[in-house]
């Protein structure tokens, strides 16, 4: 019985000042683990998330999406002849229409459709500042991979004469992560197209031709407000008789919160 008693006396004894901070330790580091571990858990969840949002868009307008407009002819069984190819072209244009209005019904900042490589393929929209679609997905879901979204100054659409938008560069290479391909001069040279169908359906075509891994503060932000002028002084090589412009524009993910890749095109 004494030999019991003296057992639980040992396991009464006070924790020394080491084994307080051992208990410490694995208690915090219990609790960072969780925590890390929750927000890698929800950042898988809403990638997800946003992932299928877009993938039902794309399946729900494929007369819009870049199954489509990424080619010289409309996909399906088009006729050969001149006169019926022009009625069939006639038809899919009006599927066309009616898809660009479902969406604008969806969300009234939709002003168009980007295309381009082989994952970027997304409804654009212009919200009233550059704010709300960081984290607003196209159809107003608070989601940290946002929309692809126009500067909110371009008041005249893709008809002024630099067009700024603005995506992520996501966990899961989705949105405009694909942007950094851009870097490489011969992928550019391989894959230099970028197809827009603006919101009252017009087909634009734009060519890149220059790529850059840059701040948040580059000059090149600036010129979709200036001058045609100013163009040639950022980017020296862009095409001479280009007269308008497309600046893609995400993030890199890295250490460097205001570090960015730019994408230059030049309208064919």
């Amino acid at each position: 019985m004494r030999k019991l008693f003296d057992k639980i006396k040992i396991f009464k004894r006070p924790l020394s000042r080491k084994q307080v901070i051992y208990a410490s330790l694995m208690v915090v580091g219990i609790f960072f683990a969780a925590a890390a571990l929750r927000v890698i858990l929800s950042d898988v969840f809403e990638d997800a998330a946003a992932r299928n949002e877009y993938d039902q868009l794309r399946d729900s307008f494929p007369s819009v999406s870049g199954q489509i407009f990424d080619n010289e002819v409309p996909l399906g069984e088009a006729p050969d002849d001149a006169d019926d190819f022009d009625a069939y072209k006639e038809e899919m244009d009006e599927v066309r229409e009616l898809s660009l209005d479902d969406l604008a019904r969806i969300n009234r900042d939709f002003i168009g459709w980007i295309s381009a490589l082989d994952r970027i393929d997304y409804p654009v929209v212009r919200g009233s500042d550059n704010v709300k679609y960081v984290n607003t997905t196209f159809y107003g879901n608070r989601n940290s991979a946002g929309a692809i979204f126009m500067d909110y100054r371009h008041t005249k659409g893709f008809d002024e004469h630099v067009t700024i938008l603005y995506g992520h560069r996501t966990r899961d290479g989705a949105m405009f992560t694909s942007l950094e391909n851009y870097l490489d001069a011969e992928f550019r040279r391989r894959n230099p197209n970028i197809s827009i169908t603006t919101r009252d359906g017009k087909k634009l075509t734009y060519a890149v031709f220059a790529a850059s891994l840059t701040d948040a503060w580059d000059a090149a932000y600036s010129i979709g407000f200036s001058d045609s002028s100013k163009v040639s002084e950022v980017f020296p090589n862009a095409p001479k008789n280009a007269s308008r412009f497309l600046l893609l524009s995400t993030c890199t993910r890295g250490n460097n919160d205001d570090e960015r890749i730019l994408v230059f095109a030049a309208m064919k």
